[in-house]
């Protein structure tokens, strides 16, 4: 059965994703295992506080309990529900979750996820699955030791991860058909990180400038902020 690991923060009780993924573990600080652990018995991890506090820095916690090559979800906290697209609400989230992996890791990809966007006029049923796009909020990694999170951008992580994976491994395994809603999603303006992490306007900002001078044209921008990401390797 895949790993599926659940960073999370100050959010004991709140972390939705918890009842949609039944085997899946959550991932806190030390300080904050007690809670959790009356709210989600026998799933929680620990960290030590000290690997807490930056999402890139948790998120490497996290893999850090992976063996190298060994696969997982990471998963935010705050899922709502995961739309079929065209087809209405998932049921069995988990079951595809498994499926995706068996794919994922038949292919030999080491980072995937799914669609970013609910809109069926854009999901072409010829083309399920795309091998160089983005994914964020709940990814497909296959651990490599030499690719972490980059701990000093504060925000804006899961796109450099993306783009890291991308550029070693030649290519990701994104599966279109579906799109997990998360509750951050509803409102953008609060820059709640994943895990419970506050961001506000000036993190955003400087974050971004640092992942544009990182990556350069390859980052979109419009008015200020990030509009997507170019595909560094061509494909479907």
């Amino acid at each position: 059965m895949i790993r599926i690991l659940v960073p999370s923060y100050g959010r004991a009780g709140q972390a939705s994703t918890m009842s949609i993924l039944p085997s899946a573990d959550i991932v806190v600080p030390e300080s904050q295992w007690d809670l959790y652990e009356k709210t989600y018995p026998g799933r929680v991890l620990t960290i030590p506080d000290s690997k807490d506090g930056n999402i890139a820095r948790k998120r490497n916690a996290v893999l850090d309990m992976l063996e190298p090559d060994e696969p997982c979800f990471m998963v935010d906290d705050d899922l709502l529900n995961v739309d079929k697209i065209k087809h209405g609400k998932l049921a069995d989230v988990q079951q595809m979750l498994e499926s995706f992996s068996n794919a994922a890791q038949d292919a030999g990809a080491y980072y995937g996820g799914f669609s970013n966007y609910n809109d069926p006029g854009k999901m072409a049923e010829y083309a399920p699955f795309s091998l160089t796009k983005p994914s964020y909020g709940c990814v497909f990694i296959r651990n490599d030791p030499s690719i972490r999170y980059d701990e000093s951008l504060g925000r804006h992580e899961d796109v450099d991860i993306y783009l890291q994976y991308m550029l070693k491994h030649r290519f990701v395994f994104r599966d279109n058909r579906y799109y997990f809603n998360f509750e951050c999603n509803k409102d953008v303006a609060k820059r709640v990180q994943p895990g419970g992490i506050q961001g506000g306007d000036v993190e955003h900002r400087d974050a971004l400038i640092a992942l544009r001078k990182k990556w350069g044209g390859l980052i979109k921008l419009k008015d200020g902020r990030m509009n997507g990401v170019h595909q560094p390797i061509k494909g479907t």
